[in-house]
């Protein structure tokens, strides 16, 4: 066994010194017919540019380690300048794509980095060298964020998708070239390997093929997987594409930040925060930038009789209006102190670009305010991955530890709007109407009178802070208006909260920091509210049964108003029976109601739920905790539209006398037990029994590869010298 591995490890030594792959050094008599073939990654450089010289230690590292089938060489542009122009190179160095003689619409341009280039030549290639590009969540969004993408999304436990895989090949063998003069590719996900980004996708079954377009989901392929079904469907994309019927197409939203990017989305409305002083960039966003960055950067008056002085003065951030460059050496140290707006970005990403203009105007427009920082996730790999970035651009408001994603339309306006609201300041009321302004504003707001300087106060702010709420927190210190505000029973100091139209009254430890998070994270909802891509992943992880009502917001507002009214009344009555039983606060199963927007989320909702627009309004009941839900009740009937309905359904799915439906198929399910079963038997006897025949048996396969490598290597003349 000694014996077998000490063989092996002289093998691979051996191998690591064989020559490297090497670029040949092309010129215009050459280039032509060198070229006539194959792929070539050609590198066009000048030996006096300084940005060249840098770049060809990072050139011939990638190619001593690069394994691809495709060939390399590089043009002298000051000995070849006629070349290099009909090339359109204009500085360098550049890096050009060729297929069998043919420039493609593909460059790397710069002193790029060692990771730069290798994605370039890993993602240029497999378009050539693999019909179908296999996708994983490391190379996902670089690979899918540009173009039209045909994804199948599998397992390899599954009997549905191995009969479908010849009918993909097939397809993708037939038509990926052509396919890809039009900017369409086609890609798989092994959902097994890669969990995460098949839920992410949605993906609830497999096989499934979705179709995106620039890193956005626009349809799924619902569709029998046979070869002339698929081909009838695929013929039809190019002429889609020219169109312009995809790119106009508007994509459902979605629940997580995942790989896919919302950029592009239409700015509809989305509450992201709603800002506690108005601003006049909002009321006239067809004014030009610069207005906009001197309207937002100067600060508005406070309304009359709405907001007074704050208790303490306001520190100044950001006073040179610029954005910081954060790197994983300074971002701790830097993110530390004071509020910041992060931009975490990739350089090639379309997206990020588009928005790079916007974000430093966003310097200006929160000078004195808020710090902006950006971080390169290129250069800062490690840091993004501790920020959970999974899609570029990430925009995160980060203070004092705690962090919050911004989803919201990325204009300047936009951006500025929610920093500011999120980081507004308590206000000191001294009046009965600032409350009832605040209320108005706000669908949730605190209340807190007692000593403006002691320690109960100081103790709620900061938790309303860490909590982006400190805006929905007013300070009464004058008793008459309490007492006006919340009535005659109540002791100094108090904590209450006013939404739905009524008032409830913090009775917890005003001395626990722990007490006061959980009440105030447990109220920061109105009994009813809107389900929304900024609040899905709290409203869904912070329940233990989300009762939602499916509405349709295209039938009149009247007919609206009535089924939101039907759902709250139910949550109300939910409530009053919760309040009335024996439970104590921190038991039972926690129950949430919300309503959604239908036509809005309507393949979301008749997707993942098996809920037809034909059949809204409807509720469904999700238990995300076991990726289940319930649309029928304790009958087997779907559950009524009606108060009692809606209320002893709820009761019901939490006492467990409702049938679930899981959102998963049952192929999901499995699949995973049967990996990690295979997993385990080939782990038995191949760890075990076969160990020493797998090693030698390894041995003897690696020199057949060699042996076969060179002899090819030889007979195609693949072996390239870079003359000196």
């Amino acid at each position: 066994m000694h014996l077998g591995i000490w063989s092996l490890w002289m093998l691979l030594a051996y191998l690591g010194s064989a020559a490297p792959v090497k670029s040949l050094v092309l010129d215009t008599l050459t280039f032509k017919e060198r070229t006539a073939r194959g792929t070539w990654i050609v590198k066009h450089f000048s030996p006096q540019c300084k940005h060249c010289r840098s770049f060809q230690p990072k050139w011939e590292q990638v190619l001593a380690s690069n394994s691809l089938d495709v060939n390399f060489g590089e043009v002298n542009c000051l000995e070849n300048e006629a070349l290099c122009d009909s090339h359109k190179v204009t500085s360098w160095p550049t890096v050009v794509v060729f297929q069998d003689g043919q420039q493609q619409p593909h460059a790397l341009v710069g002193d790029e980095t060692i990771e730069a280039l290798q994605n370039f030549i890993s993602l240029t290639t497999r378009k050539f060298t693999e019909n179908s590009v296999i996708l994983n969540s490391q190379n996902y969004t670089k690979y899918a964020h540009r173009g039209v993408w045909l994804v199948k999304h599998y397992s390899p436990f599954c009997p549905h998708c191995r009969r479908m895989a010849p009918h993909w090949k097939r397809l993708a063998d037939e038509l990926a070239g052509k396919f890809a003069e039009e900017g369409i590719w086609f890609g798989e996900v092994n959902c097994i390997e890669n969990g995460k980004l098949c839920e992410d996708n949605l993906v609830d079954g497999y096989p499934t093929v979705n179709l995106f377009v620039d890193g956005r989901f626009i349809e799924e392929m619902l569709i029998k997987y046979e070869y002339p079904v698929m081909k009838e469907y695929m013929l039809k994309l190019p002429q889609r594409v020219r169109s312009g019927e995809l790119a106009a197409k508007k994509d459902e939203p979605m629940v997580a930040n995942d790989n896919r990017d919302w950029d592009d989305m239409a700015n509809d409305a989305v509450d992201v925060a709603k800002p506690t002083t108005s601003n006049a960039a909002v009321e006239a966003p067809s004014r030009s930038s610069n207005a906009i960055v001197e309207a937002v950067s100067k600060p508005s008056p406070a309304p009359a009789n709405t907001q007074a002085p704050p208790a303490e003065p306001e520190e100044q951030y950001n006073e040179d209006g610029q954005v910081v460059v954060l790197t994983k050496e300074n971002f701790a140290e830097k993110t530390a102190t004071g509020p910041w707006f992060v931009k975490f970005y990739a350089p090639w990403c379309p997206h990020c670009q588009h928005l790079a203009p916007e974000w430093e105007r966003l310097g200006a427009a929160a000078r004195g305010k808020i710090n902006i920082g950006k971080v390169n996730c290129e250069e800062a790999g490690q840091l993004c991955s501790d920020q959970n970035v999974q899609g570029f651009p990430t925009l995160k408001l980060i203070w004092e530890g705690q962090s919050l994603v911004y989803k919201g339309p990325r204009e300047l306006e936009n951006m500025h709007s929610f920093a500011q609201g999120m980081l507004a300041q308590p206000r000191v009321i001294k009046e009965a109407e600032q409350m009832q302004q605040m209320r108005h504003d706000n669908d949730v707001v605190f209340m807190f009178h007692g000593d403006a300087n002691g320690d109960a106060v100081k103790r709620i702010s900061t938790n309303v802070r860490k909590m982006f709420m400190a805006g929905q927190l007013g300070i009464v210190a004058d008793a008459k208006v309490a007492q006006e505000l919340a009535g005659t029973s109540y002791k100094k100091p108090m904590l209450a909260v006013f939404k739905d139209g009524r008032s409830t009254v913090y009775r917890g430890s005003l001395a626990s920091d722990d007490a006061i998070r959980e009440w105030l994270y447990a109220e920061r909802f109105p009994l009813l509210p809107e389900f929304t891509r900024e609040n899905a992943d709290s409203l869904f992880y912070d329940s233990d049964f989300l009762v939602l009502g499916v509405l349709p917001t295209d039938t009149g507002r009247d007919s609206l108003d009535t089924s939101r009214e039907t759902v709250r009344s139910a949550a109300v009555e939910y409530q009053k029976w919760l309040d009335k039983s024996a439970q104590q606060p921190g038991q039972g199963s926690k129950v949430r109601f919300a309503w959604i927007d239908g036509p809005k989320w309507s393949a979301y909702v008749e997707r993942v739920f098996q809920i037809p627009q034909s059949e809204w309004p409807s509720v469904v009941i999700v238990q995300s905790s076991e990726d289940q839900f319930y649309t029928l009740d304790v009958s087997g009937r779907k559950i009524e539209m009606s108060k009692l309905g809606i209320f002893m359904a709820a009761r019901a799915a939490v006492d467990g006398k409702l049938k679930p439906q899981s959102t998963k198929s049952i192929v999901v399910r499995g699949a995973k037990v049967i990996g990690h079963m295979v997993v385990a038997i080939w782990g038995f006897f191949f760890g075990t029994l076969l160990s020493t025949l797998a090693t030698l048996s390894g041995i003897a396969l690696l020199a057949y590869i060699v042996k076969r490598t060179r002899s090819s290597e030889n007979r195609n003349g693949f072996n390239l010298v870079k003359a000196d």
